[in-house]
Parts: C-alpha cells; structure tokens; sequence
C-alpha cells in the first residue's frame, strides 16, 4: 500500500507538471477544452436546444458558461490515471483501464457541463451550488467508481503451488 501511494504521488506529481507547462496548456489543453465546448454545443443541438458555442464559452437564452482549467475533466483524469498507472496491474489491463475511464470521466464531464448550463439559465443560485460542491463531488465519486470497477474486473494470475508440490496436472495424473 506504501510503495503504491508513493507511485500515485510521483505520477501526480510528473503529469500535473507536463500539463501546466506553457507549451502544453498552449497546444494541447486550450485546443482540447475549446473542443469540449464544441462537443457540449453540438450535443445541446443535437437533441433541439439552441445553444452559441465560441471557443470555450457555451451560450444559450439567458445564461453562459466558460469551460475554464479545472472543469475540462483534465485534471481529475489525471488523478485517475495516476491511481491506475500506480497500482501493479499487467501493463495491458492498465491500458484498457486508461482507455475506458479516461472516457468515463470525460463523458460525465460533457454532462456536467450542459447540466451546468441550464441550471445556471433556470436559477443562478443553484448554478453555483452545483458547479462548487455538487459536481465536484460526482466526478472524484466517478473517479473513485471507475478505479473500484478497474481492480474488480482485474484478471487474477492462477496461483502458482508451494515450493515442493507437484503442479495440480502433475498430481491428478499420478
């Protein structure tokens, strides 16, 4: 449990420092966030909403948000990615794992944020309770569900017999 908290610190602490470097923030996360209100937008319309969608900013009649740092799901999915890269897993099932939850996280995140914007459109009062404690619990609750899910599902190696004893084949042949 030690050796795995000092890994999930360690990779906390290398991908939060790759990711708020100006060039990253610059080429990788602004474009990144700029598409998750793209996404946001085009799901809003999809289903008949109106919605005006420039860059980060969602706008639909009587209420905008502005998809900033801390609410693109970037950073919970790397406490997510850091939870799973630290615990000993065969390489394959971590990726698989990176993959499914990094879509998780960012799915929920996506409904977050419409959510957020027609609660702020019905009552800004509620806005800022959703956005401040509500959502924030829901994601790290996600995060915490995916990873719980993660080391359930995780194949179990066959346990290998005591030193000495025949292999289980070896001995039903005897």
């Amino acid at each position: 449990m030690k050796l795995f908290f000092l890994r999930f610190v360690a990779y906390l602490a290398v991908a939060f420092t790759v990711v708020y470097l100006p060039p990253v923030r610059e080429h990788v996360i602004g474009p990144f966030t700029y598409s998750l209100a793209q996404v946001s937008g085009g799901l809003i319309q999809l289903f008949g909403g109106e919605v005006w969608v420039h860059e980060n900013i969602l706008r639909i009649q009587g209420f905008a948000v502005q998809v900033l740092d801390m609410c693109n799901g970037v950073e919970a999915t790397l406490i997510l990615w850091g939870a799973l890269l630290a615990f000993p897993a065969p390489w394959g099932y971590r990726l698989k794992g990176l993959l499914v939850g990094t879509l998780t996280v960012h799915a929920l995140n996506i409904v977050r944020i419409i959510s957020l914007l027609y609660i702020g459109a019905w009552d800004k009062s509620w806005f800022d309770w959703a956005h401040a404690y509500l959502w924030d619990a829901l994601i790290m609750l996600d995060i915490l569900v995916v990873f719980l899910v993660w080391l359930r599902m995780m194949p179990v190696p066959p346990a290998s017999p005591p030193p000495g004893e025949p292999p289980a084949s070896s001995a039903q042949m005897a």
